[in-house]
């Protein structure tokens, strides 16, 4: 029997017995997008700052799925639209900084992601490689923001959490519940406040993903790297 959102039990990952490591797969990936015309490489600079999980053994599948490399990037779409973000981070809180968690990612690492769920009450918090996650089309960021000593915004839950608070959609009930604070609440606004204004839309299980466009439209007029 399926859990509602709100009644699932902790997400405690399974350690993989041999984790893995993708670097055939990912430097791939990396020969193709390096060739496209309409993506490009977003790099560290002054108020962003790039420390994708996906390139370590830490995160919820236990692989290294990027090969320790941690290169962003995304179409230029949706490069324009970060920028634009950074831009206005700057103007309103100039000490802030973004942290880039993930932003455009291979069909591999998905189905790697897919596999660490699949047949658990958890399944629906990961896209299917077969209708293509939107982070496939370089048009999705998963990020988060820094203050002015290098520590996290407190959003409640860390990047990649599967509570069912871990969204907009959750708040008010945790909130009521105690599992978040005004304050927390607030900065997740914030940053929605700052994407949004800069033409992102949010992902409303996931304070930290945001698309550069709706998805159906997404899909539409933008191709996979093949």
């Amino acid at each position: 029997m399926p859990f509602a959102q709100d009644t699932l039990p902790l997400f405690v990952p399974k350690v993989p017995e041999k984790p893995l490591k993708f670097c055939t797969a990912h430097k791939q990936w990396l020969s193709i997008v390096e060739k496209l015309e309409d993506w490009e490489e977003i790099r560290p600079r002054r108020n962003l700052v790039i420390e994708m999980p996906y390139a370590t053994f830490d995160n919820f599948t236990g692989h290294n799925l990027y090969c320790d490399i941690q290169r962003v990037f995304l179409h230029k779409d949706a490069a324009r639209k970060l920028r634009a973000a950074i831009n206005l981070l700057e103007k309103q809180r100039p000490n802030y900084k973004f942290i880039v968690y993930d932003a455009a990612r291979p069909v591999h690492a998905q189905e790697v992601m897919r596999a660490a769920v699949r047949g658990t009450p958890w399944q629906h918090f990961v896209s299917s490689p077969s209708t293509g996650s939107i982070h496939a089309y370089g048009m999705a960021v998963d990020v988060g923001l820094l203050n002015e000593n290098n520590e996290l915004i407190d959003m409640g839950l860390p990047f990649d959490s599967f509570a069912f608070y871990a969204g907009r959609k959750g708040e008010r009930q945790a909130l009521d519940q105690g599992l978040l604070s005004e304050k927390q609440v607030e900065n997740r606004e914030f940053l929605r406040s700052i994407m949004r204004q800069s033409g992102w839309i949010n992902l409303q299980s996931e304070w930290w993903h945001f698309n550069a466009a709706p998805s159906d439209s997404i899909r539409a007029k933008y191709a996979q790297p093949q």
